[in-house]
């Protein structure tokens, strides 16, 4: 089954201040998903990065506003600042995420892979398991690297909510 199959379900699991999809529908009804495919889920992926860089709600890197961020209808995965008024941002804006044609779901697996399971690889082998050229590859392994390096809670707080849901998938079943 493809991905592009999956339609979002009703059932959610809470993981800080924000609710995942644990099962999906399909044209043969319901199905739970792996740990595999929450990783290749974009909204899933969005909503870890999301927990990790802002556990109490979204700041806006403009102003500061806590509390002010609203999300936008028109472009998915973007917030806008009832505060100021002046900035529509995303969960990557200001990390080494941003301004990346990766998806962020890309950028979810190579870090449990590499920060979680320890894995070591290579650009060659970055650029083999996620389709993208050898410079991409390159890029993809130093920007996680300097991720961890310099915004090391939110790193931690990936990292633990990937745990969690690890374990979670591997309890259900």
């Amino acid at each position: 089954m493809t991905q592009s199959n999956f339609q979002p379900s009703h059932e959610t699991v809470s993981h800080g201040h924000v609710r995942m999809p644990l099962s999906t529908e399909n044209a043969s009804g319901p199905a739970r998903l792996s740990f595999s495919d929450m990783l290749r889920s974009e909204d899933v992926c969005r909503s870890l990065l999301e927990k990790a860089r802002w556990p109490d709600g979204p700041l806006c890197p403009n102003c500061g506003a806590a509390g002010a961020a609203s999300k936008l209808t028109t472009r998915s995965g973007f917030w806008t600042c009832r505060a100021c008024r002046n900035c529509q941002f995303s969960v990557t804006s200001g990390t080494q995420l941003h301004r990346t044609r990766i998806p962020i779901s890309a950028w979810v697996r190579l870090f449990h892979l590499t920060q979680i399971l320890g894995h070591s690889f290579n650009p060659p082998q970055v650029s083999r398991r996620f389709g993208v050229a050898y410079l991409t590859a390159e890029s993809m392994l130093k920007r996680v690297e300097a991720l961890k390096h310099e915004m090391p809670e939110m790193a931690e707080r990936l990292e633990a909510s990937l745990r969690e849901l690890a374990s979670d998938a591997a309890a259900r079943g």
